[in-house]
């Protein structure tokens, strides 16, 4: 463990995650030639690949939270066992996301620098809806909250409160979820699930409105923490598309065996693809794939025992 990885075929390809910018969806991906990993659309992407019972894998990277360095971290090293990030990267996303999670239970000068400047930016606080009906409560920095739910997946959501800071908006979320029962995730299974037998939109909305009333409630309660309530809409960009209102579950374990997948577009991390000349739309989760180098080429797909006809 620790040592680059050489000997790669440009014939081969990395997934690394999935980033949305400007509202689209993209795929961070990375050939053996490079040294630095690309945003490529999701739209267009092709995935024509074979993998075997023991694939090459590399660790995933990470995303630095210094604002000096690059938006992300490209590693070449191996993962540690049953992980997808080699140590050093391991540590540097896990004390990122601890240190964050409960900053707002620490004193200013317990924290790392960075950690108060990021919690020193503008807040809101949010209620999303995914479409199995699941409803979680999040917050975001206010640059980047629409954003932050196209991350996720969410199908609609409303944004309930602003606060001047991170601080503030942790406390609030705390209270929500103590007080109502409002989780602060839901599991990438369920979004899934909503993706191929969805609940109805009107039904989500009425959840939504409401939680929004008991929450801004909780919100006014909370006047010492400055927080401005909020009522405002939102809806996944590409709820409107076409391809989401047909998708199906992908029969095949896309970590092993012969696959041909034109990619139409994404929900959050789920990406939706046709076979070349097919008409069937499937929901596919990249994840298991992020971090393992994909034999790239014309090889076909294994067969799938599903008629276009039957849908």
């Amino acid at each position: 463990m620790g040592q680059s990885l050489q000997g790669r075929h440009d014939d081969q390809q990395l997934l690394l995650g999935m980033v949305w910018a400007g509202h689209v969806p993209h795929l961070r991906v990375r050939r053996p030639v490079d040294t630095h990993s690309e945003l490529v659309p999701v739209q267009g992407h092709r995935l024509s690949y074979q993998l075997g019972d023991d694939p090459e894998q590399t660790c995933i990277g990470h995303t630095p939270f210094r604002k000096q360095q690059a938006d992300y971290h490209d590693c070449r090293r191996r993962p540690q066992p049953d992980s997808r990030r080699c140590r050093q990267c391991a540590i540097v996303e896990a004390t990122f996301a601890a240190n964050l999670h409960h900053a707002h239970t620490r004193g200013s000068a317990e924290l790392d620098p960075i950690i108060n400047q990021h919690l020193d930016q503008p807040n809101r606080l949010y209620l999303a809806a995914f479409r199995d009906g699941s409803i979680k409560v999040g917050t975001s920095t206010l640059s980047r909250s629409e954003r932050r739910l196209e991350e996720q997946g969410a199908w609609q959501a409303r944004f309930v409160a602003e606060t001047p800071n991170g601080r503030a908006v942790r406390h609030i979320e705390d209270a929500v979820t103590e007080r109502l029962g409002i989780p602060q995730a839901v599991s990438a299974v369920r979004k899934r699930r909503g993706l191929i037998k969805p609940v109805p939109d009107t039904v989500l909305q009425t959840e939504l409105s409401d939680f929004a009333a008991q929450v801004r409630a909780i919100v006014l309660e909370a006047g010492e923490l400055q927080a401005t309530p909020l009522d405002t809409n939102w809806r996944h960009p590409m709820a409107e598309h076409p391809a989401v209102a047909q998708a199906i579950e992908y029969p095949l374990r896309i970590t092993h065996g012969r696959h041909d997948l034109e990619c139409i577009t994404a929900i959050g991390r789920h990406i939706l693809a046709r076979r070349p000349g097919g008409n069937d739309v499937f929901l596919i989760d990249p994840a298991p794939l992020y971090g393992i180098w994909l034999d790239l080429g014309d090889y076909g797909s294994d067969e799938i025992a599903i008629q276009d006809s039957l849908f």
